[in-house]
């Protein structure tokens, strides 16, 4: 029986190598848009031969390696190299998921903010050819008024007008007048219907980028997710396993001599040891939400808000609002793509609740958000909660409106605890505002 550790999964040497790789912060709306487009292109070199899997030692292995010292010693060295291995692979798709997320919030960013430039530069577009309109109409106008006024011959009506001259000196004067405004408003239509022009260009061309940033965003975010997946893999294996080679190890150390039965009831007692410490500390958290939701006064859960909608904060504030911004972090123009809401008396380790009922689609580390979880409510409208502290859901986990799924906190891009709040429709960020009465 060989005691080599064998060759990791594909997936986790690639996390392994992905560990070797430094991170640079994407600090340009620019850089975030090269790094978008380059998540689309097919990993050629990537692939790399199916390892087998593990051999984990059995516990005849175990018990029969206790009859020799050398092969007693040869195990322990094996099953420690298997516990290692497994808190490497551990660690390794943690790397990898990270990366992964880093790389799905840029390319979110940058489709985000390339959608709002192009909405701006329609909605200029739109406003440069109304003025333009505007002021060819009072041109037309005054244009009619000056061939009314000016219909017969000037010259004539001097020479028999008399006394009247002045008068006529007058209305002369005053078509002139009219004359040079109705030149000056030809001229504003001209420049603003090349205003109109230019930004309809420019909007097109903006536009024509939006297909390839989304396709960027979609590819980075499934990306994101296989490697979430990946990590939630590695940490139940390594969660089913180490209690058992723990045991083994134990087996191999301890001199007195026990049967096979004995050891995997020890296994099954130590599991059901700690999945009831688990329980009373998601019984405790939720206690401790409900409490600091009483004290802020929301009355145990989130107020209710339009439509069966209700806030993530049982009380709150807005601190900031959804819409293009100078970033405070990476001192940019960008998109804000949420709302950002804060507690009065302190926001850090506040409950969060769903807005809506739904299920979870994310509910991890996603770069510049931090901890945050995705709602996906049916129809193409999801929701975000970023930069919490904790989290207590998981992805595909169905949950109800005003249901708590986390703590607030500041972990990403933040510059304090807040809950940063964003509603999507097919995957384009709209204003909260539109669907939660703040």
């Amino acid at each position: 029986m060989s005691t080599a550790i064998p060759t990791p999964p594909p997936a986790l040497a690639a996390a392994r190598r992905a560990r070797a790789r430094a991170k640079r912060p994407v600090h340009t709306w620019v850089a975030a848009v090269v790094l978008a487009l380059a998540i689309i292109c097919v990993e050629v070199l990537r692939g790399v031969e199916p390892a087998s899997a593990i051999d984990y030692p059995s516990w005849e292995d175990v018990l029969a390696a206790r009859g020799s010292e050398s092969a007693k010693q040869a195990e322990v060295e094996r099953i420690q190299g298997l516990v290692a291995q497994l808190q490497t692979e551990v660690e390794a798709a943690q790397a990898f998921a990270a990366q992964k997320a880093d790389e799905y919030s840029a390319a979110q960013d940058a489709y985000d903010t390339a959608t709002f430039r192009a909405d701006e530069l329609d909605r200029q577009a739109a406003e440069a050819t109304g003025r333009a309109e505007q002021s060819n109409g009072q041109a037309g106008q005054l244009i009619s008024q000056l061939s009314r006024a000016g219909g017969t011959d000037l010259t004539l009506n001097l020479i028999v007008s008399g006394d009247a001259s002045g008068d006529l000196l007058y209305r002369l004067g005053a078509m002139s007048q009219l004359s040079e405004q109705s030149v000056r408003l030809y001229e504003q239509a001209a420049q603003d219907r090349n205003t109109a022009k230019s930004l309809t260009d420019q909007a097109v061309v903006a536009r024509s980028e939006l297909e390839g940033l989304k396709n960027a965003a979609e590819a980075a975010l499934a990306e994101a997710q296989e490697a979430q997946a990946q990590l939630e893999g590695a940490l139940a294996e390594q969660e089913a396993q180490s209690i058992v080679l723990d045991e083994q190890l134990k087996a191999l150390q301890e001199s007195t001599a026990k049967t096979v039965a004995d050891y995997e009831a020890g296994v099954a007692e130590r599991k059901r040891l700690e999945e009831e410490a688990r329980e009373r500390a998601r019984q405790e958290a939720i206690r401790r939400a409900q409490e600091a939701a009483e004290a802020g006064g929301g009355g145990g859960g989130p107020i209710a808000s339009v439509d069966g909608w209700t806030s993530p904060l049982a009380s709150w504030r807005v601190s900031d609002e959804w819409g293009q911004r100078f970033h405070p972090i990476f001192h940019e123009w960008r998109l804000h793509a949420g709302i950002d809401l804060v507690a009065p008396g302190g926001t850090c380790g506040v409950p969060v609740y769903a807005a809506a009922t739904g299920t979870v689609s994310q509910a991890s580390y996603n770069g510049g958000l931090g901890n945050s979880v995705t709602i996906n409510h049916g129809g193409g409208l999801t929701t975000v909660y970023g930069h919490n502290s904790s989290l207590n859901v998981g992805r595909g986990q169905d949950v109800g409106v005003g249901e708590l799924i986390a703590w607030a906190g500041t972990t990403g891009s933040s510059t304090g605890c807040h809950v940063h709040f964003e509603t999507r429709v097919g995957g384009v960020s709209q204003n909260p505002r539109n669907f939660v009465g703040f």
